[in-house]
């Protein structure tokens, strides 16, 4: 790992327990709420120096790569020598404009270095943050942001045929059961973002459906039943209170939360389901052959073929591809009976269901796609009161751990990298209501536990 004065003051002052501030007297700099989770807003102000001045307040962090992320913002001091970044413009750095957020979502990499996905998959983020005066750092502080409670658990689980890990919140007692589920990015779904929703006090169930040893290589043919095994199987656990559990699923896995929860109705209390699709879709077979990403009682779950996306067979290594336009089209040039039979019966589902969206979705149509199902289930007369939250220019990177970097939008997909769209700015406010409404559906839906 590379090594900066920055990097050391960060690990000493967690090793040592030192003063978070660099000077006792003169400028200042302050982040607070420190050491608490990283849903939490954060209020940054730097103060001691004179009005009227041009300042840089910067912030930098590692990934598990050992790669420096840091971004910026300049701002000038008020009559009393202060900024506080929740009221301060930004006029120059990594972003503009007033946003508290603004250091953390903006952090980038230098253009050569890759970004891992995600960001981060370690207990905490240490952000070392830092005030400039004409070109002189005058003061420094650490902010540690918790993303697993320390007084957690994970469990790695293998047994009934299910793959995954467990995360159960600190202390003992019984909570809410939920089951997540990750994209097409397959593996265990993101440690990260397991661990923060079980810090809100649920057992979640992290699952993997493919691409983890002892399960199917690819995206192709997964049994429903495996899903539907793992919710019942979370719901026997002693830590996990009542009979019915939620899901929370992103992309290719929130179609999968949709079409599980139609399945077997009773089996969920409530479904979060981030840039969704209505449709199934197909996965990959041998030599690159489109079947369908499912099976019910061993035949195939009926999917709608996809276009190839416009560019994917020329388009250069890491150069990404919008997959989005070729989704369109399959739906635009469809049957209405190809569409009829490929659809996923939402209406079916008997809880509450929370559909998220960017309408700047690089990767596929969620917002059209949220919108059928939001219609199909209201259409149906179902009472529990399910919504869509559209975010206008937001990508696809909208379901996950609030207040990490947003600023690489492309996923690698195997030989091709795909562009998940969106503003950086808007996309990290979506990621912000998104979480806090996911938790905000399951603590209305799920039973309360016994602490």
């Amino acid at each position: 790992m590379r090594t900066s004065i920055g990097m050391a003051c960060a690990v000493a002052l967690l090793a040592a327990g030192c003063s978070a501030h660099v000077t006792e007297t003169g400028p200042q700099i302050t982040a607070r709420p420190d050491g608490v989770s990283i849903s939490i807003p954060v209020q940054v102000t730097v103060e001691g120096l004179p009005a009227g001045d041009q300042v840089r307040v910067w912030a930098r962090t590692y990934d598990r790569q050992g790669q420096q992320w840091e971004s910026s913002g300049e701002f000038v001091t008020d009559g009393v020598g202060q900024v506080d970044l929740s009221a301060a413009a930004s006029t120059g750095g990594t972003y503009t404009g007033v946003d508290p957020h603004g250091l953390f979502w903006s952090m980038r990499l230098p253009d050569s270095a890759q970004a891992p996905y995600p960001l981060m998959d370690a207990d905490d983020v240490v952000v070392l943050l830092g005030v400039d005066l004409a070109g002189v750092t005058v003061a420094r502080t650490t902010l540690r942001r918790v993303v697993r409670e320390p007084a957690g658990q994970v469990l790695p689980i293998a047994e009934a045929g299910l793959v995954g890990d467990l995360y159960l919140p600190p202390g003992t007692g019984i909570w809410p059961g939920v089951l997540l589920l990750g994209g097409a990015e397959g593996g265990r779904p993101d440690p990260a973002y397991a661990a923060l929703l079980a810090s809100e006090g649920y057992v979640v169930f992290g699952l993997a459906y493919f691409g983890a040893p002892g399960l199917p290589r690819t995206l192709s043919r997964i049994p429903l039943e495996y899903g539907l095994t793992a919710a019942r199987w979370l719901a026997e656990r002693p830590e996990v209170a009542g009979n019915r559990v939620g899901v929370v699923g992103t992309a290719k896995g929130a179609e999968y939360a949709l079409v599980l929860a139609s399945t077997e109705p009773s089996r969920f209390a409530a479904v979060a389901a981030h840039v969704p699709s209505d449709l199934v879709w197909p996965g990959l077979g041998a030599a690159g052959t489109q079947v369908s990403s499912w099976t019910r009682a061993g035949a195939d779950v009926p999917f709608l073929r996809s276009s190839p996306a416009r560019g994917a067979s020329s388009a250069q290594p890491g150069q990404p591809v919008r997959s989005v336009d070729a989704y369109a089209r399959a739906v635009s040039t469809a049957s209405r009976w190809r569409l009829a039979v490929a659809r996923i019966p939402v209406e079916q589902i008997d809880a509450p269901v929370l559909l998220t969206s960017g309408e700047a979705d690089g990767l596929w149509p969620s917002t059209p796609q949220a919108q059928r199902a939001l219609d199909a289930i209201a259409k149906a007369g179902n009472t529990h009161g399910s919504t869509q939250l559209d975010f206008p220019g937001a990508g696809h990177l909208i379901g996950g751990v609030p207040d990490l970097p947003t600023t690489r939008t492309a996923i690698p997909y195997g030989p091709v990298t795909i562009e998940a769209g969106g503003d950086p700015a808007t996309t990290a406010a979506a990621v912000r209501d998104t979480f806090s409404a996911t938790v905000e559906l399951l603590r209305k839906a799920m039973p309360r536990g016994r602490g």
